[in-house]
Protein backbone atom coordinates (compact mmCIF):
# COMPACT_ATOMS: atom_id res chain seq x y z
CA UNK A 1 0.00 0.00 0.00
CA UNK A 2 1.48 3.75 -0.95
CA UNK A 3 1.80 6.17 1.72
CA UNK A 4 0.98 9.36 0.70
CA UNK A 5 3.18 12.81 1.74
CA UNK A 6 2.46 16.09 1.60
CA UNK A 7 4.82 17.38 -1.49
CA UNK A 8 7.72 20.24 -1.18
CA UNK A 9 6.29 23.33 -0.27
CA UNK A 10 8.46 24.93 -2.41
CA UNK A 11 6.62 23.68 -5.47
CA UNK A 12 3.87 26.17 -4.79
CA UNK A 13 6.65 28.93 -4.67
CA UNK A 14 7.97 28.12 -8.13
CA UNK A 15 4.80 27.98 -9.16
CA UNK A 16 3.31 31.49 -7.79
CA UNK A 17 6.98 33.09 -8.94
CA UNK A 18 5.88 31.97 -12.65
CA UNK A 19 3.25 33.24 -12.97
CA UNK A 20 3.67 36.68 -11.45
CA UNK A 21 6.32 37.18 -14.12
CA UNK A 22 4.25 35.62 -17.00
CA UNK A 23 3.81 38.31 -19.45
CA UNK A 24 0.33 39.39 -20.50
CA UNK A 25 0.42 38.07 -24.29
CA UNK A 26 -2.01 35.08 -24.81
CA UNK A 27 1.90 32.80 -25.75
CA UNK A 28 1.58 29.97 -22.99
CA UNK A 29 3.88 30.70 -20.10
CA UNK A 30 7.31 29.06 -20.78
CA UNK A 31 8.05 26.06 -18.59
CA UNK A 32 9.77 25.73 -15.54
CA UNK A 33 13.16 24.56 -15.91
CA UNK A 34 14.27 21.67 -14.12
CA UNK A 35 17.05 21.91 -11.03
CA UNK A 36 19.50 19.68 -11.57
CA UNK A 37 20.74 18.06 -8.25
CA UNK A 38 23.83 16.16 -7.76
CA UNK A 39 23.17 12.88 -5.74
CA UNK A 40 25.41 10.32 -5.08
CA UNK A 41 24.35 6.80 -6.12
CA UNK A 42 25.69 3.81 -4.77
CA UNK A 43 25.71 1.20 -7.49
CA UNK A 44 24.42 -3.06 -7.13
CA UNK A 45 26.73 -4.82 -4.90
CA UNK A 46 27.36 -7.22 -7.01
CA UNK A 47 27.86 -11.00 -5.73
CA UNK A 48 30.48 -12.70 -7.36
CA UNK A 49 32.87 -15.82 -6.58
CA UNK A 50 35.32 -13.16 -4.99
CA UNK A 51 32.76 -11.37 -2.83
CA UNK A 52 30.37 -8.37 -2.55
CA UNK A 53 31.54 -5.52 -4.40
CA UNK A 54 29.99 -1.90 -3.95
CA UNK A 55 30.46 0.29 -6.64
CA UNK A 56 29.82 4.45 -5.70
CA UNK A 57 29.41 6.60 -8.42
CA UNK A 58 27.90 10.39 -8.95
CA UNK A 59 25.21 10.56 -11.35
CA UNK A 60 22.65 13.64 -11.91
CA UNK A 61 18.92 13.09 -11.82
CA UNK A 62 16.37 16.26 -12.30
CA UNK A 63 13.97 15.83 -9.60
CA UNK A 64 10.33 14.95 -10.55
CA UNK A 65 7.43 16.64 -9.66
CA UNK A 66 3.79 16.89 -11.28
CA UNK A 67 3.97 20.18 -12.76
CA UNK A 68 6.23 18.27 -15.31
CA UNK A 69 3.73 15.83 -16.53
CA UNK A 70 0.54 16.75 -14.97
CA UNK A 71 -1.08 15.43 -11.71
CA UNK A 72 -0.32 11.74 -10.80
CA UNK A 73 2.61 11.49 -13.05
CA UNK A 74 6.48 10.66 -12.30
CA UNK A 75 9.14 11.03 -14.92
CA UNK A 76 11.43 8.59 -13.52
CA UNK A 77 11.62 4.50 -13.10
CA UNK A 78 10.50 3.33 -10.08
CA UNK A 79 10.87 0.00 -8.24
CA UNK A 80 8.74 -1.26 -5.51
CA UNK A 81 9.75 -2.03 -1.93
CA UNK A 82 9.21 -5.23 -0.98
CA UNK A 83 9.44 -7.62 1.57
CA UNK A 84 10.95 -11.22 1.66
CA UNK A 85 14.50 -13.36 2.28
CA UNK A 86 17.49 -11.36 1.03
CA UNK A 87 19.51 -13.86 -0.50
CA UNK A 88 22.91 -14.07 -1.28
CA UNK A 89 23.92 -15.83 -5.13
CA UNK A 90 27.51 -17.00 -5.43
CA UNK A 91 29.13 -18.44 -8.80
CA UNK A 92 31.03 -21.44 -8.61
CA UNK A 93 33.57 -23.90 -10.79
CA UNK A 94 34.17 -27.16 -9.24
CA UNK A 95 35.37 -30.60 -9.86
CA UNK A 96 33.08 -33.46 -9.86
CA UNK A 97 34.85 -36.94 -8.83
CA UNK A 98 35.21 -39.37 -6.07
CA UNK A 99 37.31 -36.91 -3.72
CA UNK A 100 40.84 -36.31 -3.03
CA UNK A 101 43.18 -39.42 -4.17
CA UNK A 102 45.53 -40.65 -1.33
CA UNK A 103 48.37 -43.37 -1.94
CA UNK A 104 48.16 -46.77 0.41
CA UNK A 105 50.98 -49.61 0.78
CA UNK A 106 52.79 -51.52 3.40
CA UNK A 107 55.89 -51.73 5.15
CA UNK A 108 56.17 -55.36 4.86
CA UNK A 109 58.86 -57.14 2.68
CA UNK A 110 58.49 -59.11 -0.19
CA UNK A 111 56.45 -59.11 -3.84
CA UNK A 112 52.92 -57.75 -4.66
CA UNK A 113 51.29 -60.94 -5.73
CA UNK A 114 47.41 -59.72 -6.46
CA UNK A 115 45.97 -56.19 -6.90
CA UNK A 116 41.98 -54.77 -6.17
CA UNK A 117 40.83 -54.43 -9.20
CA UNK A 118 40.09 -50.04 -9.80
CA UNK A 119 37.02 -48.91 -8.94
CA UNK A 120 36.18 -51.80 -6.17
CA UNK A 121 35.12 -50.39 -2.75
CA UNK A 122 36.85 -51.59 -0.14
CA UNK A 123 35.27 -51.61 3.42
CA UNK A 124 36.55 -52.91 6.91
CA UNK A 125 38.36 -56.65 6.74
CA UNK A 126 38.56 -56.18 3.20
CA UNK A 127 41.97 -57.28 1.02
CA UNK A 128 43.49 -54.46 0.00
CA UNK A 129 46.97 -56.45 -2.19
CA UNK A 130 48.44 -59.61 -1.42
CA UNK A 131 52.00 -59.83 -0.06
CA UNK A 132 53.92 -62.79 -1.28
CA UNK A 133 50.31 -64.33 -1.30
CA UNK A 134 49.22 -63.12 2.10
CA UNK A 135 46.75 -60.61 2.55
CA UNK A 136 46.97 -56.54 4.10
CA UNK A 137 43.81 -56.48 5.44
CA UNK A 138 42.09 -52.72 5.87
CA UNK A 139 40.29 -52.10 8.72
CA UNK A 140 38.85 -48.47 9.85
CA UNK A 141 39.83 -46.25 12.47
CA UNK A 142 41.60 -42.37 12.50
CA UNK A 143 44.81 -44.16 14.32
CA UNK A 144 47.90 -45.24 11.55
CA UNK A 145 49.22 -48.63 12.70
CA UNK A 146 52.35 -47.21 14.48
CA UNK A 147 53.39 -50.15 16.65
CA UNK A 148 53.16 -53.87 16.39
CA UNK A 149 50.24 -55.73 18.47
CA UNK A 150 51.83 -58.10 21.19
CA UNK A 151 50.42 -59.78 24.02
CA UNK A 152 52.34 -57.55 27.15
CA UNK A 153 52.33 -54.53 24.72
CA UNK A 154 51.69 -50.88 26.91
CA UNK A 155 47.87 -49.75 26.79
CA UNK A 156 46.85 -47.66 24.14
CA UNK A 157 43.58 -46.04 22.36
CA UNK A 158 45.11 -47.86 19.08
CA UNK A 159 44.62 -50.93 21.14
CA UNK A 160 40.88 -50.23 21.68
CA UNK A 161 41.28 -49.07 18.17
CA UNK A 162 42.04 -52.58 16.94
CA UNK A 163 39.78 -54.27 19.40
CA UNK A 164 36.33 -52.51 17.98
CA UNK A 165 37.35 -53.42 14.66
CA UNK A 166 37.81 -56.99 15.68
CA UNK A 167 34.93 -56.57 17.46
CA UNK A 168 32.76 -55.61 14.51
CA UNK A 169 33.84 -58.63 12.63
CA UNK A 170 32.51 -61.32 14.81
CA UNK A 171 36.12 -61.93 16.93
CA UNK A 172 36.01 -60.08 19.62
CA UNK A 173 33.41 -60.50 22.18
CA UNK A 174 34.02 -57.84 25.37
CA UNK A 175 34.06 -54.36 25.48
CA UNK A 176 36.96 -52.68 23.75
CA UNK A 177 39.44 -50.98 26.11
CA UNK A 178 43.22 -50.30 25.73
CA UNK A 179 44.23 -53.30 26.95
CA UNK A 180 46.07 -55.97 25.09
CA UNK A 181 44.61 -59.12 26.95
CA UNK A 182 44.87 -62.77 26.52
CA UNK A 183 40.94 -62.18 24.89
CA UNK A 184 42.47 -59.58 22.40
CA UNK A 185 45.38 -62.47 21.60
CA UNK A 186 42.62 -64.97 21.32
CA UNK A 187 40.34 -62.69 18.80
CA UNK A 188 43.76 -62.31 16.96
CA UNK A 189 44.55 -65.70 16.48
CA UNK A 190 40.45 -66.42 14.93
CA UNK A 191 41.10 -63.67 12.89
CA UNK A 192 44.25 -65.24 11.61
CA UNK A 193 42.88 -68.20 10.99
CA UNK A 194 40.10 -66.75 9.03
CA UNK A 195 42.49 -65.79 6.37
CA UNK A 196 44.75 -68.24 5.95
CA UNK A 197 47.39 -66.65 8.14
CA UNK A 198 49.29 -68.12 11.17
CA UNK A 199 48.02 -68.05 14.19
CA UNK A 200 50.31 -65.98 16.37
CA UNK A 201 48.10 -63.76 18.19
CA UNK A 202 49.68 -60.90 17.39
CA UNK A 203 50.23 -58.51 14.14
CA UNK A 204 53.42 -57.26 12.81
CA UNK A 205 53.75 -53.89 11.42
CA UNK A 206 52.10 -53.79 7.74
CA UNK A 207 49.34 -56.72 7.82
CA UNK A 208 47.09 -54.11 8.59
CA UNK A 209 45.80 -50.25 7.46
CA UNK A 210 43.76 -48.19 9.53
CA UNK A 211 41.62 -45.95 7.12
CA UNK A 212 39.12 -43.66 8.81
CA UNK A 213 36.16 -45.06 6.21
CA UNK A 214 35.82 -47.36 3.29
CA UNK A 215 37.81 -46.30 0.12
CA UNK A 216 37.50 -46.95 -3.51
CA UNK A 217 40.29 -47.86 -5.53
CA UNK A 218 41.21 -45.14 -8.29
CA UNK A 219 44.66 -46.34 -9.36
CA UNK A 220 47.34 -49.26 -9.44
CA UNK A 221 50.95 -47.50 -8.00
CA UNK A 222 52.47 -51.04 -8.27
CA UNK A 223 51.87 -53.84 -10.67
CA UNK A 224 51.96 -57.31 -9.62
CA UNK A 225 55.57 -58.53 -9.13
CA UNK A 226 56.99 -55.24 -8.19
CA UNK A 227 58.47 -55.26 -4.72
CA UNK A 228 56.01 -53.92 -1.82
CA UNK A 229 56.45 -50.03 -0.62
CA UNK A 230 54.48 -47.32 1.04
CA UNK A 231 52.12 -46.80 -2.28
CA UNK A 232 51.20 -49.84 -3.99
CA UNK A 233 47.27 -48.20 -4.72
CA UNK A 234 45.77 -45.16 -4.46
CA UNK A 235 42.25 -44.40 -3.05
CA UNK A 236 39.64 -42.19 -2.63
CA UNK A 237 36.09 -41.62 -1.35
CA UNK A 238 33.06 -43.97 -2.38
CA UNK A 239 30.88 -41.01 -2.94
CA UNK A 240 30.67 -38.58 -6.15
CA UNK A 241 31.50 -34.87 -4.52
CA UNK A 242 32.31 -31.26 -6.09
CA UNK A 243 35.35 -30.14 -4.62
CA UNK A 244 35.39 -26.34 -4.92
CA UNK A 245 37.37 -22.67 -3.82
CA UNK A 246 35.90 -19.69 -3.18
CA UNK A 247 37.22 -16.37 -1.49
CA UNK A 248 37.89 -16.72 2.21
CA UNK A 249 35.34 -13.79 2.57
CA UNK A 250 32.39 -16.01 2.05
CA UNK A 251 32.65 -18.38 4.92
CA UNK A 252 29.87 -17.16 6.29
CA UNK A 253 27.82 -17.56 3.20
CA UNK A 254 28.97 -20.91 2.13
CA UNK A 255 27.66 -22.96 5.32
CA UNK A 256 27.12 -26.50 5.80
CA UNK A 257 23.82 -27.36 4.75
CA UNK A 258 23.62 -24.80 2.27
CA UNK A 259 21.60 -26.00 -0.88
CA UNK A 260 23.36 -25.24 -4.29
CA UNK A 261 22.54 -25.94 -7.79
CA UNK A 262 25.26 -27.94 -10.09
CA UNK A 263 25.21 -27.76 -13.65
CA UNK A 264 26.69 -30.49 -15.16
CA UNK A 265 28.32 -31.35 -18.63
CA UNK A 266 25.58 -31.61 -21.36
CA UNK A 267 23.47 -28.27 -20.03
CA UNK A 268 21.36 -30.76 -16.94
CA UNK A 269 21.50 -28.93 -13.42
CA UNK A 270 20.85 -30.77 -10.44
CA UNK A 271 20.77 -30.14 -6.42
CA UNK A 272 23.65 -30.66 -3.97
CA UNK A 273 24.54 -29.59 -0.70
CA UNK A 274 27.78 -27.75 0.87
CA UNK A 275 28.46 -31.07 2.97
CA UNK A 276 32.04 -29.33 4.31
CA UNK A 277 33.92 -26.32 4.73
CA UNK A 278 37.55 -26.52 5.34
CA UNK A 279 40.30 -23.72 6.91
CA UNK A 280 41.48 -21.21 4.16
CA UNK A 281 44.53 -22.23 2.50
CA UNK A 282 47.37 -20.95 -0.37
CA UNK A 283 46.01 -22.70 -3.56
CA UNK A 284 48.18 -22.29 -7.28
CA UNK A 285 46.32 -19.28 -8.73
CA UNK A 286 46.88 -20.55 -12.77
CA UNK A 287 49.51 -18.02 -12.91
CA UNK A 288 52.39 -19.14 -11.37
CA UNK A 289 51.46 -17.70 -7.62
CA UNK A 290 49.41 -18.43 -4.87
CA UNK A 291 46.00 -17.28 -3.60
CA UNK A 292 44.44 -17.82 -0.39
CA UNK A 293 41.00 -19.86 -0.87
CA UNK A 294 38.45 -21.55 1.41
CA UNK A 295 37.95 -25.04 0.34
CA UNK A 296 34.07 -26.06 -0.30
CA UNK A 297 33.32 -29.69 -0.26
CA UNK A 298 29.04 -30.40 -2.08
CA UNK A 299 27.53 -33.68 -2.05
CA UNK A 300 25.30 -34.58 -4.72
CA UNK A 301 21.28 -35.17 -3.38
CA UNK A 302 21.35 -37.79 -5.91
CA UNK A 303 24.66 -39.68 -6.27
CA UNK A 304 22.88 -41.46 -9.28
CA UNK A 305 22.48 -37.98 -11.47
CA UNK A 306 26.28 -38.00 -11.99
CA UNK A 307 26.11 -41.30 -13.33
CA UNK A 308 28.68 -41.94 -16.11
CA UNK A 309 30.39 -38.66 -14.90
CA UNK A 310 33.92 -38.61 -13.47
CA UNK A 311 36.70 -36.55 -13.00
CA UNK A 312 34.91 -33.61 -14.91
CA UNK A 313 34.33 -29.93 -14.18
CA UNK A 314 31.18 -28.83 -13.39
CA UNK A 315 29.62 -25.11 -12.65
CA UNK A 316 27.09 -23.94 -9.62
CA UNK A 317 25.27 -21.55 -7.84
CA UNK A 318 25.31 -21.51 -3.95
CA UNK A 319 22.14 -19.74 -2.60
CA UNK A 320 22.23 -18.60 1.00
CA UNK A 321 19.50 -16.41 3.01
CA UNK A 322 21.37 -13.28 4.74
CA UNK A 323 18.22 -12.06 6.33
CA UNK A 324 14.78 -13.30 6.61
CA UNK A 325 11.71 -11.18 6.22
CA UNK A 326 13.65 -7.86 5.28
CA UNK A 327 12.62 -4.82 3.59
CA UNK A 328 13.93 -4.51 0.70
CA UNK A 329 15.29 -1.58 -2.22
CA UNK A 330 17.36 -2.18 -5.03
CA UNK A 331 21.03 -0.65 -3.85
CA UNK A 332 20.64 1.45 -7.04
CA UNK A 333 17.79 3.39 -5.57
CA UNK A 334 20.26 4.44 -2.35
CA UNK A 335 21.22 8.75 -2.22
CA UNK A 336 23.46 10.12 -0.06
CA UNK A 337 22.12 12.88 2.21
CA UNK A 338 24.04 16.13 3.12
CA UNK A 339 25.76 15.57 6.65
CA UNK A 340 25.54 11.50 5.93
CA UNK A 341 23.60 8.96 5.64
CA UNK A 342 21.42 7.39 2.63
CA UNK A 343 18.30 7.95 1.58
CA UNK A 344 15.43 7.04 -1.22
CA UNK A 345 13.07 9.20 -3.65
CA UNK A 346 9.88 8.15 -2.27
CA UNK A 347 7.09 8.96 -5.35
CA UNK A 348 4.28 10.62 -2.95
CA UNK A 349 1.54 13.23 -3.77
CA UNK A 350 2.40 13.29 -7.69
CA UNK A 351 5.89 14.36 -6.94
CA UNK A 352 8.87 12.78 -5.18
CA UNK A 353 10.58 13.15 -1.73
CA UNK A 354 13.69 12.50 -0.16
CA UNK A 355 12.99 9.81 2.52
CA UNK A 356 16.14 8.81 4.76
CA UNK A 357 16.32 4.98 5.43
CA UNK A 358 18.81 2.70 7.82
CA UNK A 359 20.54 0.35 5.83
CA UNK A 360 21.46 -3.35 7.10
CA UNK A 361 23.28 -6.13 4.18
CA UNK A 362 23.65 -5.93 1.04
CA UNK A 363 22.64 -9.09 -1.30
CA UNK A 364 22.37 -9.75 -5.34
CA UNK A 365 21.50 -5.85 -6.04
CA UNK A 366 19.24 -5.45 -2.75
CA UNK A 367 19.61 -3.78 0.39
CA UNK A 368 17.93 -4.21 3.48
CA UNK A 369 16.37 -1.43 5.28
CA UNK A 370 16.22 -1.53 8.78
CA UNK A 371 15.03 1.74 9.75
CA UNK A 372 12.95 5.39 8.70
CA UNK A 373 9.60 5.41 6.52
CA UNK A 374 9.31 2.94 3.84
CA UNK A 375 6.74 0.52 3.60
CA UNK A 376 6.38 -2.61 2.10
CA UNK A 377 4.53 -1.56 -1.86
CA UNK A 378 5.70 2.03 -1.83
CA UNK A 379 7.52 3.11 -4.98
CA UNK A 380 10.77 4.50 -4.71
CA UNK A 381 12.92 5.96 -8.12
CA UNK A 382 16.04 4.40 -10.22
CA UNK A 383 18.23 5.23 -12.35
CA UNK A 384 16.94 4.26 -16.02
Amino acid sequence: MTTERPVDDRQGADAAASAVAAPAAPAAPAARPRRPRTVLVVAAACVAVLGIVAAVFVATRPTASAADDGPGSVDAATSTVSRGDLTERIRLSGHLGYGEVHELGTGLGGTVTAMPAVGDVLDRGATLFRIDDRPVVLLLGDLPMWRGFEYGMDDGPDVRQLEQNLAALGFFDREPDEEFAESTAAAIERWQESLGLEETGAIEPGRIVFVPQPVRVAAHKATVGDAASAGVISVSGTEKEVLASLAPNLKEVAMVGTPVQLGLPGGETVPGTVSAVGAPAEQDDGQGGKKLKLPVTITLDDPASADGLDDVTVSGELTAVKREDALLVPVIALLARPGGGYGVELVAGGGTELVPVELGAFADGMVEVTGGELEAGDEVVVPE
